[in-house]
């Protein structure tokens, strides 16, 4: 039988995923070597990696693929530790999380800092991450926790070369809401994302969640707490309302979308601007701000 090409197979293999490239390393010799090679894992990373904090990673990297896992298992710091990078292990897509201790928050008498009740993505179990999951700890385990604020205003920045060029990204509020809290239920809450001169702008209510009903023909229910201690409104919102709702994240975390933007090939630098503002509020504990690319493979 015939050998296909190095190079038909490289293209093949680097059209399809992460996971399925692994299942082709599974195939044959023939297979595991391409499926492996820094030529096919080379697509599944970043064009255009950032500059990741000091012993981060390893001076040298054993592999492309090496590099992968090192980046999707769990996130890597950057310069100053205040924001973190990780990729999707299944699609390569980015990550970038912005710390609470990096929002711009203006001083008030109703925002302390408090602990975080959980460290997303990373396990504590995992012997081999615990320095890791240690130093994550250091920098990513405190929340802003608004107990009582006249007006709501969080904001971040984050440098645009750091991100991946010619890509969009979704960006994120990790937050939950306090046992007792008031204030979020109307007038919403506004998020802007962008940059100078094509910054977007949406409502955005925190007290509630999106239901995602079973079956593509039906549209999500969204449903708003009510009272300060958060029993829930048996009567949805109509999907009309141009209001974006949050949804539960795994580690029981709530998040929801902020806005989006796309980071162009030619662009020359400057900030990606977020903030999330409203009127008097209380009970709003925030993790942080993630930015997650919306790749999209070549064809």
């Amino acid at each position: 039988m015939e050998r296909l090409p190095e190079e038909l197979l490289v293209h093949v293999v680097s059209l399809t995923s992460p996971p399925d490239a692994c299942r082709a390393a599974a195939v044959s010799r023939a297979f595991r070597a391409t499926a492996d090679s820094d030529a096919v894992w080379s697509f599944f990373l970043p064009r255009n990696l950032p500059r990741f904090a000091k012993g981060e990673l390893p001076c040298k990297p054993t592999s492309k693929k090496g590099l992968f896992r090192r980046l999707s298992d769990h996130p890597a710091l950057l310069p100053h530790k205040l924001v973190s990078m990780q990729l999707d292990r299944a699609t390569g897509a980015e990550r970038f999380t912005i710390s609470a201790r990096a929002l711009q928050i203006p001083r008030c008498n109703g925002l302390h800092r408090a602990r975080a009740c959980s460290l997303p993505n990373c396990s504590k179990e995992d012997k081999r991450f615990q320095a890791v999951s240690n130093l994550m700890l250091r920098f990513f385990s405190e929340a802003a926790q608004f107990c009582r604020v006249n007006e709501l205003d969080i904001r971040a920045k984050i440098q645009r070369k750091m991100l991946s060029q010619n890509t969009t990204y979704a960006v994120y509020l990790v937050f939950k809401l306090a046992y007792v809290y008031s204030g979020f239920d109307f007038p919403h809450e506004v998020a802007s994302v962008g940059f100078a001169g094509r910054e977007s702008t949406r409502q955005v209510c925190v007290q509630g969640y999106v239901d995602d009903v079973d079956g593509a023909d039906s549209p999500p229910r969204k449903h708003i707490f009510q009272g300060c201690t958060g029993g829930l409104s048996r009567d949805a919102i109509p999907s009309r309302e141009e209001v974006h709702f949050p949804r539960e994240k795994a580690d029981g975390w709530m998040e929801v979308e902020l806005g989006e933007f796309h980071n162009e090939e030619d662009d020359d630098g400057g900030e990606v601007s977020i903030s999330f503002m409203g009127e008097s509020k209380s009970g709003l504990i925030v993790l942080g701000i993630e930015l997650r690319s919306k790749q999209q493979k070549p064809t």
